[in-house]
Protein backbone atom coordinates (compact mmCIF):
# COMPACT_ATOMS: atom_id res chain seq x y z
CA UNK A 1 0.00 0.00 0.00
CA UNK A 2 1.50 3.83 -0.68
CA UNK A 3 1.12 6.70 0.66
CA UNK A 4 -0.21 9.59 -1.56
CA UNK A 5 0.89 12.94 -0.82
CA UNK A 6 -0.62 16.08 -1.70
CA UNK A 7 0.02 17.50 -4.74
CA UNK A 8 2.23 20.70 -4.01
CA UNK A 9 0.31 22.19 -7.33
CA UNK A 10 -2.47 24.73 -7.29
CA UNK A 11 -5.57 23.68 -8.82
CA UNK A 12 -7.25 25.88 -11.51
CA UNK A 13 -10.08 26.79 -9.24
CA UNK A 14 -7.79 27.80 -6.74
CA UNK A 15 -5.71 30.00 -8.78
CA UNK A 16 -8.58 31.62 -10.45
CA UNK A 17 -9.78 32.84 -6.96
CA UNK A 18 -6.71 33.59 -5.94
CA UNK A 19 -7.08 35.93 -8.96
CA UNK A 20 -10.30 37.00 -8.25
CA UNK A 21 -8.95 38.22 -4.45
CA UNK A 22 -6.39 40.22 -5.85
CA UNK A 23 -7.98 41.75 -8.43
CA UNK A 24 -11.17 42.73 -6.03
CA UNK A 25 -9.99 46.14 -5.48
CA UNK A 26 -8.69 47.10 -8.91
CA UNK A 27 -4.61 46.07 -9.46
CA UNK A 28 -2.31 46.41 -12.32
CA UNK A 29 -1.27 43.00 -14.46
CA UNK A 30 2.00 43.10 -13.12
CA UNK A 31 1.67 43.21 -9.65
CA UNK A 32 -1.21 40.32 -10.19
CA UNK A 33 1.50 38.03 -11.77
CA UNK A 34 3.85 38.35 -8.85
CA UNK A 35 0.94 38.39 -6.12
CA UNK A 36 -0.33 34.78 -7.61
CA UNK A 37 2.87 33.95 -8.40
CA UNK A 38 2.07 32.86 -12.48
CA UNK A 39 4.22 32.88 -15.56
CA UNK A 40 2.81 35.62 -18.41
CA UNK A 41 1.52 32.58 -19.95
CA UNK A 42 -0.62 31.06 -17.56
CA UNK A 43 -1.91 34.51 -16.13
CA UNK A 44 -3.34 35.28 -19.62
CA UNK A 45 -4.98 31.50 -20.02
CA UNK A 46 -6.61 32.11 -16.72
CA UNK A 47 -7.33 36.35 -17.56
CA UNK A 48 -9.07 35.40 -20.45
CA UNK A 49 -11.15 32.50 -19.12
CA UNK A 50 -12.42 34.94 -16.18
CA UNK A 51 -13.08 38.04 -18.59
CA UNK A 52 -14.97 35.13 -21.11
CA UNK A 53 -17.16 34.02 -17.99
CA UNK A 54 -17.48 37.53 -16.48
CA UNK A 55 -15.97 37.26 -13.54
CA UNK A 56 -13.12 40.30 -13.90
CA UNK A 57 -12.76 42.96 -16.27
CA UNK A 58 -9.52 45.27 -17.80
CA UNK A 59 -9.99 48.66 -17.02
CA UNK A 60 -7.18 50.07 -19.05
CA UNK A 61 -4.08 49.01 -17.25
CA UNK A 62 -5.95 47.51 -14.18
CA UNK A 63 -8.23 44.19 -13.73
CA UNK A 64 -11.36 44.28 -11.76
CA UNK A 65 -13.31 41.43 -9.91
CA UNK A 66 -16.56 42.12 -11.27
CA UNK A 67 -20.27 41.59 -8.88
CA UNK A 68 -20.05 37.85 -10.30
CA UNK A 69 -16.47 37.34 -9.18
CA UNK A 70 -17.16 38.32 -5.54
CA UNK A 71 -19.85 36.28 -5.87
CA UNK A 72 -18.10 33.09 -6.85
CA UNK A 73 -15.36 34.17 -3.65
CA UNK A 74 -18.20 34.58 -1.56
CA UNK A 75 -19.38 31.20 -2.51
CA UNK A 76 -15.68 29.69 -2.55
CA UNK A 77 -15.03 30.41 1.01
CA UNK A 78 -18.29 29.63 2.32
CA UNK A 79 -18.67 26.00 1.15
CA UNK A 80 -18.11 23.23 3.66
CA UNK A 81 -17.13 20.82 0.51
CA UNK A 82 -14.54 23.01 -0.42
CA UNK A 83 -13.04 23.82 2.71
CA UNK A 84 -13.40 19.88 3.50
CA UNK A 85 -10.84 19.39 0.44
CA UNK A 86 -8.87 21.98 1.56
CA UNK A 87 -8.22 20.86 4.75
CA UNK A 88 -6.79 17.77 3.27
Amino acid sequence: MSTAFPSKRRESLMISVSILRAARHGIKQTNLIRTVSLSYEQFTRYVTLLKACGFIVEDGAYYQTTEKGRELIKEFESSPLIQCVLAT
